[in-house]
């Protein structure tokens, strides 16, 4: 089963034949064309199948159990290591999360949510050149920059927890080569993943060096209206984003805060001439235990914002006001949450005077979309996201900005 084959022909197939050769733990039964595993019941490649460095491709059909545990995690595919984190873990997260989650040395490098339904998918991951490519059920959901290789052969199955419940594997191919889904065309111009420490961020592919380069920091309010700065600076500078962070909690302190390590890995990516950010804040400000203290957040905030400073003193940033957090209503318009959005308007006027004094320009969302409560949907249980005509809006309003910033420098 593992002798050389035929052009894009798998060196290794899941059958009986395949599963003789392979290290088994657990009980691990073909039935009908699938393996049903767990964090018991695992399938290892023969080592030396796949080399290091060599192009390969890894196909599988996975289905999840009628029954999950929220928090708990399966190791759909790993070569990580019993002893270190050297290597690559592809992880699902069942519901509420449904995420695949793609870790490169315990680094995340793809997030895909929503992975699983009520039917089989299909996930490829594509090595060619050392760039992976991921695809679920023939689309690609994400390219990285590259991966590690891990201390063991490609395992199928095994977690952390005990689930309780097995995922039903089928179709499980491993190629020498690359072999891409039918009809993907490699040709396009997309995003490529870059992860490190406390970080995972999208970039473009630089064609040419003279022109600017820009980055967007912030929430899923971010992800609503980056593609219209993407489209207005077209052919005129590149447009990077950041999406997560580590940000107000203690972890914001000390020489080596995890704040200040994913700052530094992501603006080591750079350099940049222009930073538009909002840092997580419908995130870090909802309340939630641990993630935002009033009372420290001030210095926190500060330290942050004066590493950044220094760490990159050619680049402008430009602060974006945290929105409006709003009632939920069963029927007619929403409104401002009597608890939740009084902490953003503190938090947002402590912000301001950290911005005012060290001369950072403040794009004022938060006014903007007050008075957009109009566009909302009556009824809608979305109690922090807007409409794509107030997207734009957003947008407009740091795109303003990001043209004054470029001007000054001398770039547009």
């Amino acid at each position: 089963m593992c002798s050389a084959k035929a052009s894009n022909s798998p060196v290794w197939e899941l059958s009986e034949e395949a599963l003789a050769e392979s290290t088994l733990t657990g009980t691990v039964v073909l039935e009908d064309g699938y393996v049903e595993l767990s964090d018991q019941d695992t399938i290892t490649l023969p080592d030396g199948l796949l080399k290091q460095g060599e192009d390969f491709t890894v196909e599988l059909s996975v289905l999840r159990p009628e029954e999950t545990v929220s928090g708990q995690e399966i190791f759909l595919v790993s070569d990580v290591g019993a002893e270190d984190e050297q290597g690559l873990q592809v992880i699902y997260y069942p519901p509420s999360y449904n995420a695949l989650v793609i870790n490169d040395s315990g680094n995340r490098c793809v997030e895909d949510r929503g992975f699983l339904s009520d039917r089989s998918h299909k996930l490829s991951l594509v090595v060619k050149e050392g760039q992976m490519s991921v695809f679920r059920d023939g689309f690609l959901k994400a390219m990285t920059a590259g991966i590690s290789y891990g201390s063991k052969p490609y395992t199928f199955g095994g977690s952390k927890d005990e689930l309780g419940s097995k995922y039903r594997f089928s179709e499980i191919k491993v190629y020498d080569q690359a072999i891409f889904p039918e009809g993907f065309d490699g040709s396009g111009d997309r995003m490529i993943n870059y992860s490190g420490e406390g970080y995972l961020m999208q970039r473009v592919r630089i064609e040419n060096p003279d022109l600017p380069r820009i980055l967007v920091v912030g929430d899923s309010i971010s992800m609503g209206y980056r593609r219209y700065i993407t489209a207005h600076f077209e052919g005129r500078a590149y447009v990077d984003y950041w999406v997560g962070g580590h940000w107000f909690g203690e972890t914001a302190r000390g020489e080596n805060s995890k704040a200040k390590v994913a700052w530094d890995g992501v603006l080591s990516n750079g350099p940049y001439d222009v930073i538009s950010w909002n840092a997580m804040t419908l995130h870090m400000w909802n309340g939630s235990p641990g993630r935002c203290n009033e009372e420290t957040y001030p210095a926190n905030m500060t330290e942050v914002v004066d590493h950044l400073l220094a760490s990159a003193p050619d680049t402008a940033f430009i602060w974006v006001r945290c929105t409006p957090w709003r009632t939920t209503p069963e029927s007619g318009r929403a409104g401002l949450d009597p608890v939740h959005n009084p902490r953003i308007v503190r938090l947002n006027a402590v912000t301001d005077a950290i911005m005012r004094e060290r001369n950072i320009p403040i794009i004022d969302t938060y006014s903007l979309t007050l008075e957009r409560f109009d566009t909302l949907r009556e009824g809608s249980k979305d109690a922090v996201h807007w409409p794509s005509s107030v997207n734009e809006e957003m947008a407009e309003m740091i795109i303003e900005q990001m043209e004054k910033s470029l001007s000054a420098k001398g770039l547009n």
